[in-house]
């Protein structure tokens, strides 16, 4: 494989050089490559340092490869994805404001803007850096630096204006500046590598050229990269003690009677347990929580537990229509039921979302199954609720088959569009018909997840999804993807549908850690805390969540159906990460009591935002979320869990 350019920069003490990959002298640094072998997918070549000088060095190695060509487009894992539409105009929500997130743009050069970015390694799920261009899929991708030097390396991407590179660094840097979140981006930061007089340094570097006639072809380099570099999560509770520890703390401390709901975050005190309800019917609440707490409470054959959770369920279908636009209000409280979530300052106009509206049916129809297989009961209401909704939202597709992302509260008109969101509606589509026994929503369902998969999953870049991203690429959105695709293949059979599947699973698995980057800031740096198996929220919100969990049954409905012993070590990822990251004891993460959860874990600098008493920085959000929590118990409860799991004690 020949580059048609290969670029090392070197930045130390007394200055930078630019050159060519054969030897490169600079700062006392002598820099050649050797070794060159031929692997399955990759070139391996090894990246040699040698101080010469009689000083120590300190500084920053580049390593880049070139490429020419239109439109190319950028994959950093769980950072960017295309440009993270920096070609789309900003998304202004109604407080005026935007979310700062990192956009390639070669025009743009206000804050977040940039033609290039440097990221610590440990801002990637994988450590590897590719571009695809003209059909052809560059990459590069090397070991975690850590364990050789005690210090992070760093990838990067450049775009030009007929082409770009992709590169590595040893040392690294945060550049053109350190993204924390969304409303702040600070000055660029660096970490040198030290080089002691006459120290050696031997690094593998894999490169990859590739045919790349679709954009999927970059899951091609990310198995690669996941079978080199794969670490496993730390061990954790048994299925059945993750359980009934998270699903007890939910029934003991989430439930507010009033309303009825589950509280969106718990906060400790000076000991005492307070609930902020806000009260959403889905997403941050309500049914999200009650559907999987039904689930856990016909698998630990809990009826305390299960009439809790069917109070809020009957609530919503009971009394959360508005008879206006047809659909659900998204949020409630103890004064009644609105659409102005904590959510609305990030919207460009107000009105129901169709994240909350289509994932809330997707929870009612998910605890009717549960209800009639479990319980032996039927809830012919709730059927009827949903259809209803589902009715007039079919009226409200675009010629393409997307659900809006937004309606009208005032009549129910879609008001706006562009958006992933809407795809948990079709998901309640597809599973309403499969448990009414039905094709009412057939035709309409194909036709829009066909539009969310040439549109948005072809191209690995879904966005629109949780409303407080202002439209940057997110991973929620798969979520409702890959379940709908599912469903669909286990309906109808039709190979297409497992394609789809795959490829909906594949992306996710962009923002799922392979490994275990070192943690710098307690308390998960404390615990030896682990990422691998946890998939980062969005390019806007940079932390680890635990959504990505509700779709085991999914993750092991694939791998049964194709065979593909991938899909059945991600899932293993998945499950361990879930048994390892709630409390197993009251303050095990500095906060809270036993079975609690925050929904927010900071695995780099992004989204350093929570403070300890004493005023330093904290790596998780020190308050209990119960719908985030919800989601390991979703898919702890599943299909895939035969009853022997939950036998015993």
């Amino acid at each position: 494989m020949e580059f048609q350019s290969i670029q090392l920069k070197i930045t130390g003490k007394t200055g930078g050089v630019t050159g060519k990959y054969e030897p490169v002298q600079n700062c006392g640094i002598h820099v050649w490559m050797k070794d060159r072998k031929q692997l399955e997918l990759a070139e391996q070549r090894t990246l040699c340092l040698k101080n010469d000088s009689d000083s120590v060095f300190e500084g920053v190695v580049h390593f880049e490869l070139e490429f020419t060509g239109l439109e190319p487009r950028f994959f950093l894992p769980a950072f960017l994805y295309g440009r993270n539409r920096g070609e789309a105009e900003e998304y202004v929500g109604r407080n005026g404001m935007t979310a700062q997130f990192p956009r390639l743009s070669l025009e743009r050069k206000t804050t977040g803007y940039s033609n290039y970015w440097k990221e610590r390694g440990d801002r990637l799920s994988h450590p590897v850096s590719m571009a695809l261009c003209e059909n052809c899929l560059y990459g590069i991708s090397m070991k975690p630096f850590w364990e050789e030097k005690n210090c992070f390396n760093g990838f990067s991407v450049q775009m030009r204006k007929n082409g770009g590179s992709v590169g590595v660094t040893l040392g690294y840097e945060n550049a053109p500046g350190l993204y924390v979140c969304g409303c702040d981006m600070r000055e660029q930061t660096q970490g040198r590598i030290k080089l002691q007089p006459g120290e050696e340094c031997f690094v593998n570097l894999y490169l990859y050229q590739l045919e790349a006639p679709l954009d999927t072809t970059i899951n091609t380099v990310i198995r690669d990269v996941y079978r080199r570099f794969h670490q496993a999560p730390r061990s954790g509770a048994l299925v059945k003690e993750c359980v009934r520890d998270i699903t007890g703390a939910i029934y003991r401390d989430a439930f507010v009677p009033e309303i009825p709901t589950y509280s969106t975050r718990v906060f400790l005190n000076n000991g005492e347990k307070e609930q902020e309800p806000l009260g959403s019917i889905s997403w941050t609440g309500g049914v999200e929580v009650a559907g999987p707490q039904l689930m856990a409470a016909a698998r630990l054959k809990d009826q305390d537990m299960r009439h809790q959770a069917l109070k809020v369920i009957q609530a919503v279908v009971d009394h959360s229509m508005n008879e206006k636009s047809g659909l659900p209000y998204d949020a409630c409280n103890e004064k009644g039921w609105y659409t102005e979530g904590w959510w609305d300052p990030c919207l460009s106009v107000p009105g129901h979302t169709s994240y909350v509206v289509g994932q809330a049916l997707y929870y009612i129809l998910k605890s009717y199954e549960t209800e009639k297989e479990y319980f032996e009961t039927l809830h012919p209401e709730w059927l009827a609720f949903v259809k209803r909704v589902l009715d007039h939202i079919d009226t409200t597709l675009n010629e393409e088959g997307e659900v809006p992302y937004i309606w009208s509260a005032k009549d129910g008109r879609g008001v706006e569009y562009d958006s992933f969101a809407g795809c948990w509606c079709v998901t309640a589509a597809v599973l309403y018909d499969m448990l009414s026994g039905g094709d009412t929503f057939l035709e309409s369902s194909i036709r829009s997840l066909k539009h969310y998969y040439e549109a948005y999953v072809k191209r690995m870049e879904c966005y629109g999804t949780p409303m407080d991203t202002y439209k940057a690429v997110d991973s929620e959105g798969s979520l409702a993807f890959v379940k709908a695709c599912r469903l669909l293949h286990e309906r109808t059979g039709e190979r297409i549908y497992l394609e789809m599947l795959k490829d909906g699973l594949e992306y996710e698995f962009t923002f799922k850690f392979c490994w275990n980057p070192p943690i710098q800031v307690p308390p998960l740096g404390r615990m030896g805390w682990s990422c691998c198996g946890g998939s980062v929220t969005s390019t806007c919100n940079p932390h680890i969540h635990p959504m990505s969990n509700n779709v085991c049954d999914e993750i092991a409905y694939c791998a049964d159906q194709t065979g593909d012993e991938y899909y059945r070590q991600r899932l293993s990822d998945t499950v361990g990460w879930a048994l390892q990251t709630y409390s197993r004891y009251d303050g095990e993460y500095d906060y809270g009591l036993k079975g609690w959860m925050s929904e927010r874990f900071c695995y780099s600098e992004g989204l350093l935002t929570e403070l300890y008493e004493d005023g330093s920085v904290c790596s998780t959000w020190k308050c209990f979320l119960p719908w985030g929590a919800s989601n390991i118990v979703e898919g702890l409860c599943g299909k895939i869990w035969k009853d022997a799991a939950f036998s015993g004690n």
